[in-house]
């Protein structure tokens, strides 16, 4: 049998309105495994040209958050005060695109646009407003499962695309959608479609990667279930991998005694199936859009020259554990939500530049190297 083809580019509305990035420049992958006992965990594969200057951050109850970084449109934006702890980490330090909470509820953003990346709302809706550097954090702080964020999303919020500042490719990393999972097994993704929400919730929603709509991946990666694995797809667009994510992930075996650390390892490997490597030549019609996102970047050390997999994540939801794995590092590194104190009146604490902690020496648990901040990580600057 022939390998089957692909579609390289969907339509011309699509690379017009994905701010000209192409599927390589910012490609992700999401991947739930919660189809086996005793253990659900979720794997996250982060492909740009830089890390984004990420900074990873620990939220404790009670602290006063906004739907916005805009003060003049807070009265219009949600408002809230922390009720779970969590741990995530930050693009810029501002936008968070990856962590999950104390309850087991966890959280991501992944490059997505489909016609007008904003949701649209009525001129007399009473909805109140949450930019997308807030989504992640509005879900972990808030929820301690995939049913309760799903509900509030349906009434009384309007999701809005931002743009933030230039410099280290900021203004770059969106518009999004969002990836949910918690630990009993239950999945959602949300994106905004031409101007509309469209939620997929279920535990079968395991796989998510960028464009093109999530309903035509679902009904793209039927047609690969029953065939041979040389003839998987390859390329590195969304569509081919979310093909291979959903292959290797439904071939996993079963950690023997639901071991976690065999189950960490295992989710790796199939991450390793999505990853872009350092140096992967770009295709021509890739040069120049990937030239001009590294020419934004403030740090020429930054980049590698080239879009690739700068880091990678595991949240283990059963026993309250997450993972993080730098471009820059032979292994990974994480952090451990028992014994964490996060309870009210406690500071959030930061480390910045979390994809160079090889360079600083660290391996193991990276809790005692997060150090307290003066009021919130909003308040901060973006870097």
């Amino acid at each position: 049998m022939k390998r089957l083809t692909r579609r390289c580019a969907r339509n011309g509305v699509l690379i017009a309105t994905c701010f000209a990035l192409s599927p390589i420049a910012d490609a992700c992958t999401r991947m739930f495994w919660n189809t086996i006992d005793g253990i659900k965990i979720v794997g996250r594969n982060e492909d740009y040209v830089t890390a984004s200057h990420p900074t990873l951050v620990a939220t404790p109850r009670g602290v006063e958050r906004h739907g916005t970084a805009d003060k003049s449109k807070r009265a219009n934006s949600l408002s809230w005060i922390v009720k779970y702890g969590n741990i995530a980490t930050y693009a810029n330090n501002r936008f968070p695109n990856d962590g999950m909470n104390e309850m087991g509820l966890t959280a991501r953003t992944l490059f997505y646009v489909d016609g007008d990346p904003n949701q649209i709302a009525a001129p007399d809706s009473k909805n109140k407003q949450l930019d997308e550097d807030h989504w992640v954090s509005y879900v972990l702080d808030n929820f301690s499962s995939v049913a309760e964020a799903v509900a509030a999303f349906k009434e009384g919020i309007y999701l809005v695309s931002v743009t933030g500042s230039k410099g280290s490719g900021f203004s770059y990393a969106t518009p999004k959608h969002l990836a949910m999972a918690d630990s009993t097994g239950d999945s959602a993704i949300l994106e905004i479609q031409n101007g509309k929400l469209k939620i997929f919730h279920g535990e079968q929603y395991r796989i998510l990667t960028n464009p093109p709509s999530y309903q035509e991946e679902l009904d793209d990666v039927i047609k690969f279930q029953n065939v041979a694995q040389e003839q998987l797809p390859v390329s590195w667009s969304g569509a081919d991998r979310f093909v291979r994510a959903d292959y290797f992930l439904r071939h996993l075996p079963k950690p023997i005694n639901n071991d976690a650390q065999t189950a960490y390892g295992f989710m790796y490997s199939a991450l390793a199936t999505t990853v872009m490597p350092a140096g992967l030549p770009s295709p021509a019609e890739d040069i120049e859009i990937i030239d001009k996102l590294v020419a934004t970047l403030t740090d020429p050390n930054e980049t590698y020259g080239g879009a690739a997999t700068y880091f990678q994540s595991i949240s283990d939801l059963t026993n309250k554990h997450y993972r993080f794995k730098s471009l820059m590092a032979p292994s990974d590194v994480f952090f451990n939500f028992k014994g964490y104190d996060f309870s009210k009146g406690q500071p959030v604490k930061v480390i910045k530049r979390i994809d160079q902690y090889a360079q600083q020496g660290w391996s193991g648990n990276v809790t005692p190297h997060l150090v307290n901040i003066t009021g919130d990580i909003y308040s901060q600057s973006i870097e």
